[in-house]
């Protein structure tokens, strides 16, 4: 009797050792094992699914394996199921922010997109990592992107994060009206977006009236140039990178006069822009050292022996730091127009050029009518320009 109550007294206390251990142990259902495991679920499907896309014969299959089959959406909202599951949790926050870092501009991706930034603006605007969405979100399709930067622009209680996330907001504003602008001058460049974001996505990139939107970029950047001038990002100071993007705003936007620029050309010349007046000026921001913009010669000489003797000007503004090299590269390329020597990057730092070639398309007036155009679209537009100049003459 005495060694069977002592058998079930151990029997009992090891029962009990060994729940204590196992509850000790981490569940494979916890959230962050959940999170683990969807990464290499995607990781495997993601591996899969690029085979398929490169054993496609042509782009279209690809579109519709991009549409049909790509695993994102899918995982976008598992992860999104979790992270609604467990919003108070640790991996909750790195659900969110993988469908942000890894969407896709396709029609099923929106909504968990668009969901996922509500529940980071909700919960998690003052995170101590909030900045790690910021660079994913700048290059977002989806207008719901600004909800998150704002509420941490408003709430974090960093106030250095503060800066940057207004900063990013305004820059987020702004290239999503820039990308309005190319799928409404291009058409062919929308009927291509919309292969791969759906007819809904394009529509309201090509409808919706982008004036609101920059008037908010403007007055953010306005708030960050005055009360967050001395904080840094990306080895320079907001309040100079707030003063070059609202001088682009306010005077480099299409519908816009033009600045002046009056400067030297490469020979040593005298070379001013207004002189130009009267004429469609086509002014390219190139270099020698880019491919593209020597890629690009070929139609700028198109473009001035088409127009030799109609109101249209080709004038380019170089950066080259050699000019010594530039006479026989002239030369050698049939360079026959002008170009403003900007060896200092006086002209490109002022006007915010971030990209070679930067191409700006003017009218007789003056004013801006285009930006950003080569090949054919930039044909179509000086031949329309010139042929408004010659009937107002």
């Amino acid at each position: 009797m005495r060694h069977t109550a002592l058998l079930s007294l151990f029997t009992l206390s090891l029962w009990i050792c060994l729940t204590n251990y196992v509850g000790a142990q981490p569940s494979t259902e916890s959230p962050r094992n959940q999170y683990e495991l969807l990464l290499k679920q995607f990781a495997k499907d993601q591996a899969e699914y690029a085979k398929r896309l490169e054993a496609a014969p042509d782009r279209a299959a690809q579109t519709k394996l991009f549409r049909e089959s790509s695993p994102y959406p899918v995982f976008a909202g598992r992860f999104l199921e979790l992270a609604k599951k467990h919003p108070t949790d640790a991996a909750a926050y790195d659900c969110l922010l993988w469908i942000v870092r890894n969407a896709e501009c396709g029609p099923l991706c929106e909504a968990p997109y668009s969901q996922a930034v509500e529940m980071l603006a909700r919960h998690y605007a003052q995170h101590k990592d909030g900045e790690r969405c910021f660079d994913a979100m700048l290059e977002s399709a989806f207008l719901s992107s600004a909800k998150y930067l704002e509420a941490v622009f408003a709430k974090h209680p960093d106030r250095d994060v503060r800066g940057r996330a207004g900063y990013q907001l305004a820059m987020f504003l702004k290239q999503y009206c820039a990308t309005m602008d190319r799928l409404r001058e291009q058409p062919e460049n929308a009927k291509n977006a919309e292969l791969f974001m759906g007819p809904a996505l394009v529509k309201t990139l090509t409808t919706t009236d982008p004036a609101p939107l920059l008037r908010q970029a403007e007055e953010v950047l306005d708030r960050v140039r005055k009360e967050y001038a001395l904080v840094e990002y990306k080895d320079s100071f907001l309040v100079k990178l707030a003063e070059r993007e609202l001088f682009e705003m306010r005077h480099l936007a299409i519908g816009k006069s033009i600045p002046e620029i009056d400067g030297e050309d490469t020979a040593g010349n005298k070379l001013k822009l207004s002189d130009y007046r009267g004429k469609v000026v086509v002014l390219v921001f190139w270099g020698t050292w880019c491919g593209h913009c020597v890629a690009m010669l070929p139609q700028e000489r198109a473009l001035v022996k088409k127009y030799a003797d109609q109101p249209f000007a080709l004038l380019g503004i170089n950066n080259d730091q050699d000019r010594a090299k530039l006479k026989p590269f002239f030369e050698k390329q049939q360079i026959t127009w002008p170009s403003f020597a900007d060896a200092t990057d006086t002209i490109s730092t002022l006007w915010n050029i971030k990209g070679w070639p930067a191409v700006f398309v003017v009218d007789a007036k003056g004013v801006i009518r285009h930006r950003g155009l080569r090949g054919e679209p930039l044909n179509r537009a000086v031949e329309q320009l010139v042929k408004e100049a010659k009937a107002a003459n």
